[in-house]
């Protein structure tokens, strides 16, 4: 007889062995198994979700990237119009201010013009008035000299002739 040896004993161990077994696997093991393989399958479904909400947010933050680009695009071009913009109506501005300056300057010289021809005039006039006031007055004693004259000669000589 050797080591194993078979008797009923053995056998029924054995197959109370195996039947215990079969209740372990199903009612422990294969449900075990179950569970780990559907929480194995879950991780694996959320790590897949999770690769596709960075995938997703790898896009959407390249997207608003793109869009942020474009804004400050936009606020550069809207700058440089309104630059542009402001350049020219400094510029315009100026040229009014310049040509209403040309206008009142040369309206200011029009002006000046014809004070100056006025006072001119006035000045001719007053001369011409001064001129014969200052005849007038010479002419008066000249003609107060004559007149004198005339009267001493008749004086004198109607003297000698009465």
């Amino acid at each position: 007889m050797g080591l194993l040896e078979l008797n009923w004993t053995s056998a029924v161990q054995l197959l109370l062995f195996l039947l215990l077994m079969y209740f372990l696997y199903k009612l422990l093991y294969k449900p075990f198994f179950q569970m780990t393989e559907e929480r194995s399958k879950k991780i694996e479904k959320e790590i897949r979700e999770a690769e596709r909400l960075r995938a997703e947010a790898e896009q959407l933050k390249n997207q608003m990237e793109k869009e942020l680009e474009k804004a400050r695009e936009t606020a550069e071009d809207i700058l440089s119009r309104a630059r542009k913009e402001a350049d020219e109506l400094i510029s315009q501005a100026k040229e009014r201010a310049k040509k209403e300056a040309d206008r009142i300057l040369e309206s200011a010289k029009s002006q000046l013009d014809m004070e100056r021809q006025k006072l001119l005039e006035e000045m001719e006039e007053r001369a011409g008035e001064l001129a014969v006031a200052m005849a007038m007055r010479i002419l008066k004693g000249v003609l107060d000299e004559k007149a004198k004259r005339e009267y001493l000669r008749k004086m004198m000589g109607g003297g000698a002739e009465g």
